[in-house]
């Protein structure tokens, strides 16, 4: 018997034809070419996990993750952050949970906003839940992260307000108003409303008003384009009156009208006595002012000088009219390029050091998005979203074990791929998500606390790794740090100790340890696997359950290259698994199958039969020993045969009985050309050569040559 409902000889000799085949087992791209022959993997269906451990029931340990209370010391360091004082009893007294408090009370919302933001976050879960640590990690570590980013943020609001005032004295220098410090500096529909109070255009005046009823985007195109706009309307309503005097007055007025609206888009209310001075001597009076002398001028600069150099009073008139204008923003664009281009370095250089850590590949996508995007997603970046994606989690590389992921609820920690649903496709593993920090005690390494245990972090204790909380101390501050390298596998990141060093974060036994690669420990058996099972890769946060089908995906390198990459989601129908794959290759799971692909043309047929909901295979799509085809076995003896001349087709039954019994198409039969079919009281399947009826009647099968 072969090729029966077990794998058979003639699976082993189909295994041992194809495995030389030059190129067979080749990743390809898809099936439609006839040519296409599947690599015969259907023993490696559970070698490639065989030598897996049992998968870990880790019992949490809860009073491993319980923070104990902030020490003076650590309260002492919380206050002098936030620059309310000295911390006096009256802070050191408090439990930590009304520390918090006070923190948010006493903080200056203006310069630590984020840190107040902050301390009524935490402030309003310790309320909710009193035995919550974060009130704890607040004061310990997270309080100093969110002062440096208000720190940050603070230069950056300080830049914005400078850039705003200016604009609100070139508006108001064109407008002709004269603006006081309560005025500049306040905000922009306070000087909108200003504007309105003390302008003398009509124009100007009304859109004033208009606007300071509007939005926060009004009043900006306001400040910034449309009362120009409105004044030069006024200017012009009054040149016009002035003609009804004489042209010779409007040409003066013009004239000193030009000059105004010139010294204006330097923020300068032009005197009086400037008004009536020649083009060429109000030019040299400009030169004289503190912000020509200011190098962020140099282009208005540049060109007035280069203006006086001409004799042609053209040239005089034509920098007052346009020219001063056009090199202020020339000077305005240049200096928003070199704002832009500082703040793409420090994105790069975060990129850089996130890259150098091997442990933030989420901050490097990010960045890089931030680089290939507007200045706004470059700006959103720095002062959000690079602090937003520090979670990942932790995946191994070890054969075998492939796709199982770091995991501690408390106590003892360990790798694990979780435990398949009976209900649903996909299920969170849980407890399995880092917020990968600077490092505890060295800030050129890293640390990693549990996205679900505040305070709680992955550390050695007696060459065991586990999740323990923060107690604050330098001891455990060294434990919990870890110095990332190239993999040892030579891929990946390896985690080396800061309080052990030459020792790394290693899987053995499906539980984590502070390994060497030769030892007494437990931690250091199998030195042969000591550089993959200190290799991990470091992937998105909270990992799924990886189910049968995607551990033979992982640990199956062969078949993975043949059925390629994940095409759409796994579905779970009844007891049954399956996903579908880009090479035309669909695996299907049944507790009593495993992991099994149907590829091909055998796919297509398979799956107008009925597919997972008819039978399930128990081999992956094979290739024919002679290599002309395909073959696929399902339960309750039932075949699928492919070759390109004659296509996919079942055989099942009797007549698969008999076929079996004559050597399948090494007899005369050759390879099925048609499904079973209905002839008259029989049942027959065509063949290459002949055919093959049964009698339901009588129980009778025989072949007949054509």
């Amino acid at each position: 018997m072969r090729r029966t409902t077990v794998p058979s000889r003639r699976l082993a000799r189909g295994l041992a034809a194809v495995a030389v085949v030059t190129g067979l087992m080749a990743p390809v791209v898809a099936h439609a070419a006839p040519t296409d022959i599947p690599p015969a993997a259907a023993s490696r269906n559970s070698e490639a996990t065989a030598n897996a451990p049992a998968i870990p029931q880790i019992a949490a340990d809860p009073a491993a993750t319980e923070v104990p209370e902030s020490s003076e010391v650590e309260k002492v360091r919380a206050v002098r952050a936030i620059e309310v004082g000295e911390a006096t009893d009256e802070w050191l007294m408090l439990s930590d949970k009304n520390f918090v408090f006070r923190v948010f009370d006493k903080i200056n919302a203006g310069k630590y906003p984020l840190t107040k933001a902050e301390a009524y976050r935490v402030y309003k879960i310790v309320v909710e839940k009193p035995d919550a640590p974060d009130a704890t990690a607040f004061i310990r570590t997270s309080i100093h992260d969110f002062v440096d980013r208000d720190h940050l943020e603070y230069a950056r609001r300080q830049e914005e307000a400078r850039l705003a005032r200016e604009a609100r004295q070139k508006a108001a220098a064109f407008a002709e108003i004269p603006a006081d410090a309560a005025m500049l500096d306040g905000n922009d529909q306070n000087f909108v409303y200003q504007v309105w109070r003390r302008s003398t255009g009509p124009k100007v005046k009304d859109g004033a008003m208009t606007a300071w009823g509007g939005t926060e985007a009004t009043w900006k195109t306001f400040i910034n384009t449309d009362i120009f706009t409105l004044h030069i309307a006024d200017q012009r309503d009054a040149i016009e009156k002035a003609k009804q005097e004489s042209e010779e007055a409007a040409r003066i007025l013009a004239a000193k009208q030009a000059k105004k609206n010139a010294a204006a888009v330097l923020g300068i209310l032009t005197p009086e006595g400037w008004l009536t001075l020649s083009d060429d001597n109000f030019i040299r009076q400009l030169l004289t002012t503190p912000e020509l002398a200011n190098p962020r001028h140099i282009e208005v600069r540049n060109a007035a000088e280069a203006a006086l150099r001409s004799s042609n009073p053209a040239d005089w008139k034509a920098f007052i009219d346009t020219g001063l204008k056009a090199a202020d923003d020339r000077d305005a664009a240049r200096e928003k390029a070199i704002r832009e281009e500082a703040d793409r370095q420090k994105v790069r250089e975060i990129k850089a050091k996130a890259e150098a850590g091997r442990v933030r590949p989420r901050l490097v996508a990010a960045a890089n998005a931030a680089l290939a995007g507007t200045p706004a997603d470059v700006t959103k970046f720095l002062s959000e979203t690079q602090f937003n994606v520090f979670n990942q989690a932790l995946r191994t590389t070890t054969p075998g074990v492939k796709a199982w992921h770091v995991r501690a609820a408390g106590g003892d920690a360990g790798i694990t791929p979780g435990t398949q649903s009976t209900t649903t496709a996909d299920t969170p593993l849980g407890e399995a998500t880092w917020k990968v920090v600077t490092g505890l005690a060295d800030t050129n390494c890293y640390s990693f606390e549990s996205a679900t245990h505040v305070g709680s972090y992955l550390r050695v204790q007696d060459y065991r790794v586990k999740l323990q909380a923060s107690d604050g101390s330098d001891a455990y501050e060294k434990d919990a740090t870890w110095c990332p390298k190239l993999g040892n596998s030579g891929s990946g990141v390896s985690l080396e100790s800061k309080a052990l060093p030459g020792r790394f974060l290693r899987h053995y036994g499906a539980q984590l340890f502070a390994g060497a690669k030769s030892g007494d420990t437990t931690g250091d058996l199998n030195p042969h696997l000591f550089e993959v099972d200190t290799t991990w890769n470091i992937v998105d946060p909270d990992p799924i359950v990886t189910t049968q089908i995607m551990l033979r995906w992982h640990n199956d390198d062969a078949w993975r290259a043949f059925v390629g990459n994940p095409k759409s989601p796994e579905v779970l129908d009844g007891a049954v698994r399956y996903r579908e794959f880009t090479n035309t290759a669909s695996a299907y799971w049944g507790s009593a199958t495993g992991v099994r692909s149907v590829s091909g043309e055998a796919l297509t047929k398979y799956r107008a039969s009925g597919g997972p909901k008819w039978r399930l295979p128990i081999i992956d799509t094979t290739a024919t020993p002679d290599k002309k085809g395909t073959y696929t076995h399902f339960v309750n003896g039932l075949s699928i045969y492919w070759t390109p001349d004659t296509g996919a087709h079942l055989v099942y039954g009797a007549i698969r009985g008999r076929w079996e019994a004559m050597d399948w198409e090494r007899s005369y039969l050759g390879y099925p050309k048609t499904d079973e079919e209905q002839v008259g009281n029989l049942r027959r399947s065509t063949f290459q050569g002949g055919y093959i009826y049964h009698d339901p009647a009588t129980g009778r099968t025989w072949d007949t040559k054509l």
